[in-house]
């Protein structure tokens, strides 16, 4: 029988207990007195049945047999009853509280108790009642459970914020350590709670150092590296209720996107800075160049006319030719540099993929000669509708990687092999490189795309290289895919729509068989030697003046002169090829129609403006100097 079934309940209070118990009888907590021989229940205060949920003067045996079958532990399982106070009071001869009961009321509500039990002894010191109190935690064990939950969350964001929050006490010592972005360091969250901050980087002054500084007192922030992380760190002292600084508090955000984002703006920068500067200098380079190359021309010319047998002659010739071919590798740096310095004319247009693929290999070129033999095999194709730039960009890094897997001093055994070819059932133009080289691992080719992986070694490559080229192609409606396996090479495909306009290299193209006849040409350049040598060029077809002040060739022209080609330098110093042209546009627009822009790049960005607004169609061509 179960010591409370076989409890008798009295509802007055024994004459033992005297007033106390009449004054425990107005007690809100739940309290009982069980008989220790046999557990017979001697009192009960009013509290007690409240909690029970059974009114006052219940059935005694009745309520024992319902509190007998509601007692629950927080599982849900019955409540051992060895393990209730009444009997661990009986056995242990002492105090005893426990506070994980639940009681199951008729009414269904649950309600959670905390119970304590206290053994009264006889005179003789035998247990000779328990006194047993009920009190209700129901609201303080929700608000737990409440807290718990919150704690839990707020462990759960702490343990997967991309950061570190740390504290450590006076001595140094950690008192907090959490964040995801402990992994950078090699330490799981609280993994390093207890351990000495001076103990830990014994060998970092620099750290030890930020540990003396807000300890101190002082509060700032540092940047630093963490592994492959960038951390910015806010350090703070901890202060008592008097003011003295007790410990710190840390908080590492991960900045290394905005790192590598404030790395990529200052480069951007120092590109725009190197494309204005390779501007000026190709404009610089290409004045002299123009008369260099239109003399060497000139005297090559002469040379091959001229009759009579010398012995001079034919070193002379080729003296000729070796500098006229040093002039024209100067002038492909040049155009090189100007291309570099066009960041801003990525504008698609339909585009010759020969001349492209041209450009590109005379770019690559050093790079390549010392690792392999190149070898073209360019079928006819299409123009494509892309930008020259951007399209040059591609196939220039492409042939660079192919270039990077083929060691040094070996080119005789190696190639570089560069395929076009129009697949006609996809309407693409196909573009192949493909290298001998080391060729790439399965693990690596799936990454091959994505922004800063790399395989290079620090400070060869940034891993963005194949991620633009991506970028560009998939942006011209193309596509670009690798083959390749260890010790195999590797072959880089790109497929680019085709277009049926023809490119603007096609619509400069000279047309066979056009009768010429002979025009009054008009030069304006501020440079002597190369207006000389543009109309000496041009003097053999047609009538040709120069002038060299800009300002009084536009008079000449508004006064009526007329002309059927005037070339007119873009940028001069005392009236620019832009001013030029507003004047005479605004009186004779016709005669504007006749003007060719020459330059030898056009740097300023009213100069870009100009001739991005100034078309081929319109009539209004702007030419290049040392073109």
């Amino acid at each position: 029988m179960s010591v409370l079934q076989g409890a008798l309940v009295s509802t007055n209070a024994p004459q033992e207990f005297g007033e106390s118990a009449v004054i425990a009888d107005g007690l809100p907590i739940g309290i009982c007195v069980l008989r220790a021989k046999d557990a017979t229940l001697v009192y009960a205060n009013a509290a007690f049945y409240e909690i029970l949920g059974s009114p006052a003067g219940t059935d005694p045996q009745a309520v024992i047999a319902s509190l007998a079958r509601s007692l629950r532990a927080r599982d849900g399982s019955v409540y051992p009853e060895n393990r209730l106070p009444f009997a661990r009071a009986l056995r242990e001869r002492a105090n005893v509280t426990v506070d994980d009961i639940v009681l199951n009321r008729a009414d269904g509500a649950s309600v959670f108790i905390r119970s304590f039990a206290r053994p009264l002894l006889d005179a003789f010191g035998a247990v000779a009642n328990v006194v047993v109190t009920f009190t209700d935690i129901t609201e303080e064990v929700k608000a737990r459970s409440r807290a718990d939950v919150v704690e839990q969350h707020l462990q759960h964001v702490l343990s997967n914020a991309p950061l570190i929050l740390f504290a450590y006490d006076r001595q140094g010592v950690i008192t907090l350590s959490e964040g995801r972005g402990l992994g950078a360091l090699g330490f799981l969250p609280k993994q390093l709670l207890g351990r000495s901050v001076y103990d830990l980087y014994a060998s970092d002054p620099v750290l030890l150092a930020q540990a003396d500084r807000v300890l101190s007192g002082e509060e700032f922030v540092v940047e630093g590296q963490a592994g492959s992380a960038v951390f910015e760190t806010t350090l703070t002292p901890v202060r008592d209720a008097n003011g003295a600084v007790d410990g710190a508090i840390g908080v590492c955000i991960d900045i290394t996107e905005r790192v590598r984002m404030r790395d990529r703006l200052l480069q951007s920068e120092r590109l725009a800075s190197m494309g204005t500067l390779a501007a000026t200098v190709a404009h610089e380079i290409n004045n002299p160049l123009t008369y260099v190359v239109g003399n060497l021309e000139l005297v090559a010319s002469q040379l091959s006319e001229s009759s009579g047998p010398s012995k001079a002659a034919p070193q002379l010739v080729q003296w000729v030719n070796e500098a006229y071919e040093g002039a024209e590798r100067v002038r492909r740096i040049v155009r090189d540099l100007q291309l570099f310095s066009r960041r801003d004319d990525d504008r698609s247009r339909p585009t010759d993929v020969h001349a492209v693929l041209k450009r590109a290999l005379e770019i690559a070129d050093n790079s390549i000669r010392h690792r392999a033999r190149v070898v073209q095999h360019l079928g006819v194709v299409p123009p494509v509708l892309a930008s020259d730039l951007r399209l040059t960009q591609v196939f220039v890094n492409l042939l660079l990687n192919a270039a990077q897997a083929i060691p040094e001093g070996h080119a005789d055994a190696n190639e570089v092999r560069v395929f076009a070819g129009y697949d006609e059932k996809k309407k693409t133009v196909v573009v192949t490189v493909e290298d001998t080289g080391s060729g790439i691992a399965p693990e690596v080719k799936t990454h091959l795309f994505e922004p800063f992986f790399t395989t290079k070694p620090a400070g060869v490559g940034t891993g963005l290289g194949l991620s633009t080229c991506y970028g560009i192609v998939s942006g011209f409606g193309g596509s670009i895919e690798v083959e390749s396996a260890p010790g195999k090479g590797a072959t880089f495909r790109i497929h680019l729509p085709a277009t049926e306009t023809e490119s603007e290299d096609e619509a400069r193209a000279p047309v066979n068989g056009a009768q010429l006849r002979r025009g009054h040409l008009l030069v304006v350049d501020d440079d002597p030697n190369v207006a000389r040598t543009f109309a000496f060029l041009l003097s053999s077809e047609h009538d040709v003046e120069v002038s060299l002040q800009p300002r009084l060739a536009a008079e000449r022209v508004l006064a009526g002169e007329r002309f059927d080609i005037i070339f007119c330098d873009l940028m001069m110093p005392e009236m620019t090829g832009m001013d030029f042209y507003a004047l005479i546009v605004k009186s004779l627009p016709q005669q504007a129609e006749r003007i060719v822009f020459i330059t030898g790049g056009a740097f300023t960005p009213a100069g870009r403006e100009f001739v991005a607004r100034v078309q081929p169609d319109s009539a209004k061509a702007v030419r290049q100097k040392g073109a």
